[in-house]
């Protein structure tokens, strides 16, 4: 899977802004972060949910307790949305027009590379995508994108 345009984008906010800490680029870009329990309606029983309304105020809303490097790789995948997917809410009207398994692939891929996820062959060998995916506490599917 190519994604070369995406690696150009994070190099290029790497560059901009000097930095991939996920808490800073949000700061930057003017995103607002906000913590909410689990059981919020707005989560729909997801990790998280970027909104940008109609006067492109942008909100992250991600489910408040979860480890420091789970939040940071979701944060990262919602930031791939405001950034990659910037005709969501005019396309959000007409679901059928949106590849939905495409978008969230592309967002996961975006995470992954922004949080440079380095993966020691030595330290990681005989071991199984599973086992891998379960170290750094992210989803396998996620790990795949990366991992081929």
């Amino acid at each position: 899977m190519e994604y070369v345009w995406i690696d150009n984008i994070i190099d290029g906010l790497i560059d901009i802004y000097g930095t991939n800490n996920i808490y800073d680029l949000y700061d930057y870009l003017d995103i607002s972060i906000k913590k909410l329990p689990m059981s919020n309606v707005l989560l729909h029983g997801n990790e998280a949910f970027y909104n940008r309304n109609f006067f492109d105020t942008e909100v992250v809303f991600i489910r408040e307790n979860l480890t420091v490097e789970y939040e940071q790789f979701i944060l990262a995948h919602e930031l791939g949305h405001a950034i990659l997917h910037t005709n969501m809410i005019t396309s959000a009207f007409n679901i059928n027009l949106l590849n939905l398994d495409k978008m969230e692939r592309q967002a996961n891929y975006f995470a992954l590379k922004l949080v440079n996820l380095n993966i020691d062959e030595i330290i990681f060998e005989g071991f199984t995508i599973e086992q891998i995916a379960k170290s750094f506490n992210l989803p396998v599917k996620c790990l795949k994108l990366l991992l081929g």
